[in-house]
């Protein structure tokens, strides 16, 4: 009895010492199966925590581009984070798939009998839970809009300045075709907020120098069917499809077109403030015709043109010669009763400029003064008919009278006054 004892002991130890055999000697069992199993997850760990610094770098910069902040390498790192993202994501879905919780799945060769330590699932998922969408407006997303806001609100200049620092410098190409799709949706939107844009920028190369350019959309606007009012206008109104005005809303409409449209900087707009007389012609316009001395010249109160490089651009005019003015003495007109409406204008080539109705009329300023004189020296010996010569000189001005109808009409007054002398005595 008692060897049998020894025998079948022995038997147990032997077949013990062949299971620890086959266990050491297997690869996934024991603990280097909890070693193989471990890496991975352990690996995984630390790539989800990397996947979040990642995520949060890329959430302010998305915050960014919403309010109109980023900078073209913020933009440029937005996409390369993005990318390094989405490849980690199905990175770690292959490696779930794989080493997930579904260890009861995998092949694993032991002795019958042999009993192993039990695998516990880790508590730590390797994906982050995918995030429910909320609907527009909701509460989730009124609250997101607010800290969002409040994260700009804190991002200041150092920050941002330190963020550049950090990313990648973008190579010359990659600027060339950032500032190309930048430039192209700038012009696309600026086409669909402005109808006539497109009349204004029709049929320019914008390869060419930008003299050219300038010289082609100063010509187009020929083609606006621009009406000349006299009255300043919005150049935003003219460009959305009204366009009216005078050469204030011209020249700014021109500067916006260059400028915004074509990129042209440093055009600057010229005026002259105060009202003057000027020998143009008609304008390239439909409207108004020369509105003095029945269409021979021009009366302006102000008038406006643009300069770029030396050169003028008088769009009213489509003319690169600046104007040769009559300057008025004074910004406001003069009060005299002789006049039609009252108001005249003096200007330092001895003109006299005064209104009647919607147009202007001129003389010589030594006939005004002669004419000035005869009446004061009247006034003391015809004080009763001084309202009737009045007349007759207001009549004569409405009719745009010269110098010799104000000489006819002198000697008529003096022959008059000749007449009731010789009557008196």
């Amino acid at each position: 009895m008692k060897e049998r004892l020894q025998i079948h002991k022995k038997a147990d130890s032997s077949a013990y010492s062949s299971e620890q055999s086959q266990l050491r000697s297997h690869p996934l069992t024991g603990y280097s199966q909890l070693h193989s199993i471990k890496k991975p997850l352990v690996q995984a760990k630390v790539e989800n925590q990397k996947f979040q610094q990642d995520q949060f770098e890329a959430t302010k910069l998305k915050i960014q581009a919403k309010y109109g902040i980023i900078t073209p390498q913020g933009q440029e790192r937005l996409t390369v984070l993005q990318t390094k993202m989405n490849e980690s994501l199905l990175q770690t879905k292959e490696h779930s798939s794989q080493f997930g919780h579904n260890f009861d799945k995998m092949a694993i060769k032991r002795p019958e009998n042999v009993s192993l330590p039990q695998i516990q699932p880790f508590s730590e998922p390797l994906i982050q839970p995918k995030l429910t969408v909320s609907q527009p407006g909701d509460k989730y997303e009124q609250e997101a809009d607010r800290v969002a806001a409040s994260v700009v609100n804190q991002m200041n200049t150092p920050t941002l300045q330190n963020q550049d620092t950090q990313q990648p410098k973008l190579t010359a190409k990659t600027e060339k075709i950032l500032a190309a799709d930048n430039s192209a949706d700038r012009k696309q939107k600026f086409l669909q907020e402005y109808a006539l844009a497109k009349t204004l920028v029709n049929g320019i190369e914008e390869t060419l120098p930008e003299e050219k350019i300038l010289e082609q959309l100063f010509k187009n606007f020929e083609n606006i069917q621009f009406k000349y009012t006299m009255v300043s206008k919005s150049h935003e109104t003219l460009l959305k499809g009204s366009p009216e005005g005078d050469s204030q809303t011209l020249v700014r409409t021109f500067k916006k077109v260059a400028e915004e449209y074509f990129g042209i900087k440093k055009i600057a707009i010229e005026s002259l403030p105060k009202p003057f007389l000027s020998e143009g012609g008609k304008t390239p316009y439909r409207g108004q015709d020369p509105n003095c001395d029945d269409g021979k010249r021009w009366f302006f109160q102000n008038h406006y043109w643009a300069v770029w490089n030396g050169k003028v651009y008088d769009v009213l005019f489509l003319s690169q010669k600046r104007i040769e003015p009559d300057k008025a003495k004074q910004d406001r007109p003069l009060r005299s009763m002789l006049m039609p409406e009252q108001e005249y204008y003096e200007t330092e080539k001895g003109k006299v400029v005064y209104p009647y109705q919607n147009e202007y009329s001129t003389i010589e300023l030594a006939v005004f003064e002669k004419i000035i004189n005869f009446v004061k020296n009247l006034s003391s010996l015809l004080y009763r008919d001084i309202d009737s010569i009045i007349a007759k000189i207001r009549s004569l001005f409405t009719k745009g009278g010269n110098s010799n109808d104000f000489d006819s009409l002198l000697r008529e007054l003096e022959n008059d006054n000749n007449n009731r002398v010789i009557s008196n005595n």
